[in-house]
């Protein structure tokens, strides 16, 4: 697959498109800096002219492209590596694609594979930011990266949380009744939750290393809002720990519920048996092939009749003090 790069020059205000053959000169611009999106992996020519250009390290070129890896935070002398993930809808779950950010003194390297949606989002809100980004440097717009994965992942949590709430809603409703498609929604939706919980937490990790990087590729004021992004990931990892608590309350109370209703249904039966074990004895015994002489009384089979059915009566009040029934 042919890689696609696009490369935006930042500064003065403005955010402008620029050719690839121009990087050198416009990494040497006073004020400004660059913005290089690049969606798969570039050939060997390609990495090594990103090499030479930019400087980047060997290790540092592995690991941007490198999607199946987790995502980790790496440091050398003059630029920082770190991974991220971002949600995709998939048709049954969400699927995970891993995004390589490289932050240098004066360019900002953003590595994927396809062109996802949410680069258009923070391409529009670069745009959109111009005095907060576009009058900056790279550290700004690194910024607006994590923050915007950040509320991608709310925005997919938001939706989630109108879901669980339905379940818990269907969940209450679970008295009298299973409800198999229920219990499938639970399982679907906490796979869901794991997804957004994987692709938080490296986020998390990075961002707290960054504390502990060089201290001249991130400005104090970027630092700052940094930690805010830093402190959203927490309450999103908390929010969807809480969520996943709520599912797991709801499966206890779905097998409470069945192990309830379980138990009636064999509490029904052993009751309803138990009637019949005095009734089997009696009739068992006069229905022996002898001669009895109660047997040719008129009055045997109406005392008869008249003994099961107090017996049952009696069976029935003494369950009914017992709260057997």
């Amino acid at each position: 697959m042919i890689a696609q790069i696009s490369a935006y020059r930042i500064g003065s205000g403005s955010l402008t498109p620029i050719s690839g053959e121009s990087l050198v000169s416009n990494l040497s611009a006073t004020g400004e800096y660059l913005w290089l999106d690049i969606a798969d992996t570039p050939g060997e020519e390609g990495l090594n002219h990103l090499e030479k250009v930019l400087g980047l390290h060997e290790l540092a070129l592995d690991n941007l492209f490198d999607t199946d890896r987790n995502p980790r935070l790496l440091e050398f002398e003059d630029h920082i590596l770190l991974g991220a993930r971002f949600i995709k809808s998939g048709p049954d779950s969400l699927e995970l694609s891993t995004i390589g950010i490289v932050l240098g003194k004066n360019f900002l390297i953003t590595a994927h594979e396809d062109k996802p949606e949410i680069i258009s989002t923070i391409l529009a809100r670069a745009s959109a930011n111009s005095n907060q980004v576009l009058n900056t440097g790279p550290d700004r717009l690194l910024y607006l990266v994590l923050d915007t994965l950040t509320d991608h992942y709310y925005e997919i949590l938001d939706e989630l949380s109108e879901g669980i709430d339905a379940i818990d809603d269907r969940a209450s409703e679970l008295i009298q009744k299973q409800d198999v498609v229920l219990q499938r929604d639970i399982l679907a939706t906490k796979r869901q939750l794991l997804a957004i919980h994987r692709a938080a937490t490296p986020l998390r990790d990075a961002l707290l290393n960054l504390r502990r990087t060089n201290r001249f590729l991130i400005s104090e004021t970027a630092e700052l809002y940094l930690r805010d992004v830093f402190e959203h990931i927490l309450q999103l990892l908390e929010t969807v720990e809480t969520y996943r608590d709520i599912l797991s309350s709801t499966t206890e109370l779905i097998m409470t519920a069945a192990s309830n209703r379980m138990n009636e249904i064999m509490t029904f039966l052993t009751v309803f048996t138990t009637f019949f074990i005095p009734l089997n004895f009696i009739t068992s015994y006069y229905g022996m092939n002898l001669v009895m002489p109660e047997a040719r009384m008129a009055v045997t089979y109406p005392v008869i009749i008249a003994l099961l059915a107090a017996i049952i009566a009696f069976m029935f009040v003494w369950f009914k003090r017992k709260r057997w029934l």
